[in-house]
């Protein structure tokens, strides 16, 4: 009878059913679609890895000095006497010894040591202008061993007319394969799509940190047109540990190792780890936002079941009393809530699994990874239809049971279940002065203190996604004004060795390195704890005005740097470091401790800087000598130069990385909005099915519906308020916690920065969802006739 009972209130009662499905629905799609796109990305990047031996480590070696070559020539049998008077250059010359001769035999030499397979990765820049803009071909030499180049389709080139590039790369340019491109002022035909593993994420320079599929692309032509290509050719060496080793332990051992400038694992390269990183953080997402949708449903079940116990109490005082247990009328009840999850979690799923080809698609534009097919694991299943199903059924059991455990004699209590609660007693009495309107409005609201605690938490729960959405969305922008907003440079410019050239009016020198932690010691001299990850610091004039530091407070704290180490937000957030503490680190094999004396309010990477004749003379660096520097103007010339970082084409960067993200951001927006529209129309129908005597007297009365409306469906909002004006610290520090723990293991951090603008424009979103949902509420509430009075 129960069981045709709850059948009949689906029927009857369709918007309860279907909002508590569509809960579900959505939590279940959520994860599904997003844990399957993760998992074929992550399944097929792992399979690529391994079949085109993905290297381990990137090794960068440093200028080789006169008595380094003297001694890799020695080595080839020829006598140290010999080479005892000759210069560097000589040396090179009359034995016929190249960089890349020394460069070779240095790997060979760490292969050896190391057990580790290493072979360079040559290639050639060539940049294409055409009519419909520019196009950068990264040449590279195909390698024998690590970094093995994967045919995605077709072939690779076998005549001096064809080019292999990446997939993404042709269908950003709708190419196809026989299709012609031009490079190097020369017609070559696609005869493959490629991938290689060192290039995942194609950042090919830091004047682009952001891969353009349309404008970029490795490119593989046979040997003798690579030879024949005039541009210069650079070499980056990659290996992989022949044994089972400990990488990042191994890197650190070879990066001591002298001529060896830094060695990167591939965890830190961000060619190969970014992808990596991205799909850790979708993951948590998912289960983030599927776990907090599952919270939500518990609390629509609690509401709908509520009422249900409470319209039913008449009939189960009389089960009850005939001998039927709490037990076996929960198991009756439950039927309602498992049918919406197991039609809530079908859909849910089967939706995902269709979109999910679309999610990892849309991975495979900004990462080269090669993707077959959708690839499933239990873990898919049991998250996206299991686990839902368990979690509300186990909640709405205790639920009933919690529901069911009044006897028999008072459940058949009529309308015992509207007996007037102390804290409305208590209401009444402080309200006492106020007109009859807001006395009628309160104590109808405080009459359930459950509704208020779900419609409090429902409102929290999609506050907190408008909130988080709000601040991921100005972070990447808030990233570049804090690092770049008051700088007086347009490059910043890496040299390759030290030089002591003049520099103009708009320009300033700095001193760079890479910085490896050893201790960290607060104020008070204990040993806070070791860190592993790679800083940067830079010597940089104290007074100059090129790129001044500034803290959170607005300061100038540029001269600081001759009392100690300024170090940015980043490093303080992710280890926790405050004015005072100690920090000391490793450079050119050089121990230094420095006392923090204040944070700059910048993300960008783990920095720190120091006055630059500090800095040279810990290093024992000659005074006056730099190898970088901070200039108005582009470099004419790229001789001895690492690489240039413009900042016009950041911000042109940054906006191309906005628009991957704005539509993922936007659907949190619209499912914040959608969710707490449902909900909130889902409890002002219970108040409404709940009050209609009470409503029906005030229609009697004389109130018009506009006075009606205001006195019943306005109840909620300094709730609603309220739970919105909580988020915002909760959210703030939640992620402010998340990305202290990310900060500590990868090398991003996101400001948490939340303007007064964005509180107010999220009010204003929340406030216009609750009235959008009184709206449609209103509708029932017009339907309530004068007579309604009458049945009760």
């Amino acid at each position: 009878m129960i069981f045709k009972n709850v059948l009949r209130t689906i029927q009857q009662k369709p918007l309860q059913f279907f909002s508590l499905m569509i809960l579900i629905t959505m939590s279940s799609f959520t994860y599904v679609s997003l844990e399957t796109a993760i998992s074929s990305v992550s399944y097929f990047l792992d399979d690529y890895a391994s079949k085109t031996n993905q290297e381990d480590f990137l090794v960068v070696l440093s200028s080789p000095t006169e008595q380094a070559i003297r001694s890799m020539i020695a080595q080839k049998g020829v006598s140290v006497s010999e080479l005892a008077n000759l210069s560097k250059s000589e040396m090179m010359k009359q034995y016929e010894y190249s960089l890349v001769d020394y460069y070779e035999d240095k790997v060979a030499a760490l292969g050896e040591r190391f057990n580790a397979t290493i072979e360079g990765r040559f290639y050639r820049d060539v940049v294409q202008e055409t009519d419909d803009g520019t196009y950068t071909y990264r040449v590279v030499k195909q390698t024998d061993s690590v970094n093995s180049t994967y045919v995605v389709a077709g072939k690779m080139p076998e005549s001096s007319s064809e080019i292999a590039v990446f997939k993404q790369y042709a269908d950003a340019n709708d190419l196809a394969l026989g299709d012609s491109v031009k490079m190097n002022d020369a017609e070559y035909q696609i005869s493959a799509f490629i991938a290689v593993p060192d290039y995942i994420y194609p950042v090919f320079s830091y004047d682009n940190p952001l891969y353009e599929a349309d404008r970029e692309t490795i490119a593989v032509v046979t040997d003798d047109v690579y030879d024949t290509l005039s541009q210069k050719q650079w070499v980056l060496y990659s290996g992989y540990f022949n044994d089972d080793v400990d990488v990042e332990e191994e890197v650190e051992k070879m990066a001591g190792i002298s001529g060896v400038s830094h060695v990167l694992s591939k965890n830190q390269n961000i060619r190969i780890s970014t992808v990596s990183g991205e799909l850790i953080g979708n993951k948590l997402l998912s289960a983030t936002f599927s776990s907090l949708l599952l919270v939500m449903c518990v609390v629509v079940i609690v509401l709908i079941l509520k009422k249900r116990i409470n319209a039913d109490r008449m009939q189960i005082g009389v089960l009850k009393a005939m001998g039927y247990s709490r037990l076996t009328i929960s198991l009756n009840y439950l039927t309602y809530p498992l049918i919406a999850a197991l039609f809530g979690t079908v859909i849910g799923s089967l939706f995902g699994i269709g979109v999910s080809g679309y999610i990892s698609s849309s991975y495979m534009v900004h990462y080269v990874v090669p993707k077959i097919s959708t690839y499933f694991t239990p873990q898919i299943l049991l998250g996206g239809i299991v686990y839902p199903i368990l979690m509300v059924a186990v909640s709405s059991f205790i639920i009933l049971l919690f529901l069911l455990r009044e006897a028999p004699l008072d459940l058949m209590k009529e309308s015992s279940h509207l007996k007037v609660s102390r804290t409305s007693k208590i209401l009444a009495k402080l309200l006492s002065p106020l007109s009859f309107e807001t006395r009628f409005k309160y104590s109808l609201a405080f009459r359930n203190m459950g509704k208020i605690l779900s419609l409090f938490i429902i409102v929290f729960v999609a506050s907190i996604f408008l909130v988080f959405a709000s601040i991921v969305f100005k972070s990447v922008e808030n990233i570049v004004d804090k690092a770049f907003g008051s700088v007086n440079y347009n490059y910043q410019v890496k040299y390759s060795k030290l030089i002591n050239e003049p520099l103009g009016i708009t320009e300033s020198p700095f001193i760079e390195y890479n910085a490896m932690p050893l201790s960290m010691k607060n104020s008070e001299g204990e040993l806070m704890f070791d860190v592993t990850t790679s800083f940067v610091v830079y010597g940089i004039d104290s007074y100059n005005i090129i790129n001044p530091l500034y803290n959170a407070a607005g300061e100038n704290i540029t001269r600081k740097s001759q009392q100690g180490l300024i170090i940015n937000e980043f490093i303080a957030r992710a280890y926790s470091l405050e004015i005072g503490d100690v920090l000391t680190f490793e450079a050119k094999n050089k121990q230094i401790s420095y006392e923090v004396v204040d944070v700059v309010d910048h993300y960008n990477g783990p920095m720190m800087y120091v006055d630059m004749n500090l800095l040279a003379d810990d290093l024992h660096l000659v005074e006056g000598y730099y190898n970088g520097k901070w200039t108005g103007d582009r470099p004419s010339t790229e001789e001895n130069i690492s690489y240039i970082f413009s900042i016009n084409d950041l911000e042109r960067n940054i906006e191309i990385g906005m628009e991957m993200i704005q539509v993922s951001l936007s659907i949190m927006l619209i499912i914040s909005v959608v969710l707490g529209s449902i909900i909130m129309i889902l409890i002002t129908n219970f108040i409404i099915d709940e009050n209609q005597k009470q409503i029906s007297i005030l229609k009697v009365m004389g109130y018009t519906k506009k006075e009606v409306s205001k006195m019943v469906l306005t109840i909620y909002l300094p709730f609603v308020i309220v739970a919105y004006l909580i988020s915002i610290p909760v959210t703030r520090g939640t992620i402010d916690y998340i990305m202290n723990q990310i900060a500590a293991s990868l090398p991003m951090a996101i400001p948490t920065d939340f303007t007064m603008i964005q509180a107010i424009s999220g009010l204003f979103i929340i406030l216009f969802t609750y009235f959008i949902a009184m709206g449609c509420s209103k509708a029932q509430l017009d339907r309530i006739s004068l007579h309604e009075v009458l049945k009760y």
